[in-house]
């Protein structure tokens, strides 16, 4: 059998002509409800209709539930389709779940977190059992204690040898720096401009010079991309000159070359050799156009501005002019991921803002880009990202209280303005953060960009992500030891599991 034809679920079922309806469904409440609601509809129709629901990736007990209570439970079939982990290039996995942010830190939700460990035990069966497990955070903790249990519990084991030395699980809240700041290298750029999905990526007009939108996919198979996608931006028009140069030196080659050969070579190096090299020919256009629209892009922006005052916030330096220019960008409306992203970069730096800046900038964000965004600065207040500073001074609760709360709030206005207009660098636990993982590289050192020997270069030089510097630890020396006291710094158990059911959690 075959399908006949694909609809989507917002569609009335009145207008499918098919008594056999199958939903491919993330089994959310707003999707089951609109499930129940076409079964509940095709029992007034002539026709009747069968009705299978596949979950991607389980079954929940509250889509269950609310079937029952719509009174359709019995009419539809329900399976489960666990799709575990996607391969996006040849040595990068993604289980593609951007709500796990919202569902697991907002909401409370664990329902990912479930997915996450059926997928890594999955790869355990496949690859053969990891000897050493390494985690640190909450989330990492609930999904590496779940993995095992699964493994455990599971009757099918691997006899294969262990293909992967090491697991590494790390959570989000850990690192969100990384997050805020501007991506350099020219994948990164193609994020922030473009913006890459599921490892895809559609290019406007402008980049293409015709009509119509191209997408393209961004992996290795794509060599002019696979050779110039984690270069420092500003090498990569040098690198696409070259391959420019060395493309028109192999068409050279070919018409002498083909002048020597018979029909069957001929006919061999058309389909092989010279499709592979048309296939770059049409990357390397694609490549420059991006290129070109990025710096022109960047050259309006005022590109090198917003740079140094993320270098400065990172450092704590010239703090009254970083909120100058985040107002600025607030009331000239760039675009608001652009002004909040420098406003949660401001608040994770300095511990949250002071008292009267975080008023100040969010009532001019409200202002500026209206009240739609009142729940976004919500949430990320409510994780902790965007948020006022503590009072500088809590007072003892005692008689007379509300005199002193009165004075109180007084000292606080007087000594924040005094912050303000000293505007000296304030010290923070992001500081102590930064100096004991060495974060943020000494200026005097410089970082090289074109031939980096340190990751801080794919943010310019001005910070190394930490999530990075964790990993680079591990796959250096095996084990976070050298880190163990810096890691309790961090939110969150750390978790290191070696080849043993038991699980050391610090």
């Amino acid at each position: 059998t075959a399908t006949l034809k694909k609809f989507s679920i917002g569609t009335r079922i009145s207008s499918w002509r098919t008594n056999k309806c199958v939903y491919l469904i993330k089994p959310t409440i707003q999707n089951t409800k609109i499930i129940a609601d076409h079964i509940n509809a095709s029992k007034s129709i002539d026709s009747p209709k069968r009705f299978w629901i596949i979950n991607v990736p389980r079954k929940l007990f509250a889509s269950e539930t609310l079937l029952e209570r719509e009174g359709v439970y019995g009419y539809a079939k329900q399976m489960e389709l666990p799709l575990g982990f996607w391969c996006l290039d040849k040595d990068v996995f993604s289980l593609e779940l951007p709500d796990f942010m919202n569902s697991f830190y907002l909401r409370g939700d664990l329902t990912h977190v479930h997915t996450a460990a059926m997928a890594l035990a999955q790869l355990c069966r496949i690859c053969g059992p990891i000897p050493k497990i390494l985690g640190h955070g909450k989330c990492s903790k609930m999904v590496i204690d779940l993995m095992n249990l699964i493994l455990k519990e599971s009757s099918s084991h691997s006899g294969g040898s262990d293909r992967i030395s090491h697991l590494i699980i790390l959570d989000r809240d850990i690192d969100y720096v990384s997050v805020f700041l501007s991506q350099l290298t020219y994948e990164g750029m193609l994020d922030e401009f473009f913006g890459i999905n599921s490892g895809r990526i559609l290019f406007p007009k402008e980049v293409t010079g015709k009509d119509e939108k191209l997408k393209v996919i961004l992996n290795s198979s794509d060599v002019v991309f696979n050779e110039i996608r984690n270069n420092y931006f500003a090498s990569v028009f040098g690198l696409l000159r070259d391959k420019a140069k060395e493309l028109q030196s192999k068409e050279q080659q070919t018409k002498s070359t083909l002048s020597s050969m018979n029909i069957g070579d001929i006919k061999k190096f058309v389909s092989e050799e010279m499709k592979n090299v048309r296939q770059q020919h049409t990357s390397l256009s694609v490549h420059i156009g991006a290129c070109e629209v990025i710096l022109n892009t960047k050259t309006e922006e005022n590109f090198q501005d917003r740079l140094r005052i993320e270098r400065d916030i990172l450092e704590g330096q010239n703090l009254r002019e970083c909120v100058t220019y985040v107002e600025d960008c607030i009331n000239k409306q760039d675009p608001y991921p652009s002004a909040l992203r420098l406003m949660c970069l401001l608040s994770i730096s300095q511990d949250g803002l002071l008292s009267s800046e975080y008023e100040s900038l969010a009532t001019q964000f409200r202002q500026s880009y209206g009240c739609k965004y009142v729940s976004t600065l919500y949430k990320l207040n409510k994780l902790g990202i965007l948020v006022e500073q503590a009072p500088l001074y809590q007072p003892s609760t005692s008689r007379g209280s509300k005199l002193t709360e009165v004075a109180t709030s007084k000292a606080t206005k007087i000594a924040e303005k005094v912050v303000t207009a000293v505007n000296f660098p304030k010290y923070s636990s992001f500081r102590t953060i930064t100096k004991k993982f060495n974060l943020i590289p000494i200026e005097e050192e410089g970082v090289n960009l074109k031939k980096p020997t340190d990751m801080s270069y794919v943010f310019g030089g001005s910070y190394a992500p930490l999530i990075g510097r964790i990993t680079e630890q591990v796959a250096i020396h095996g084990t976070l030891k050298s880190f163990e006291d810096s890691m309790k710094l961090l939110p969150g158990p750390t978790i290191i599991n070696y080849k043993a059911d038991k699980s050391n959690v610090n």
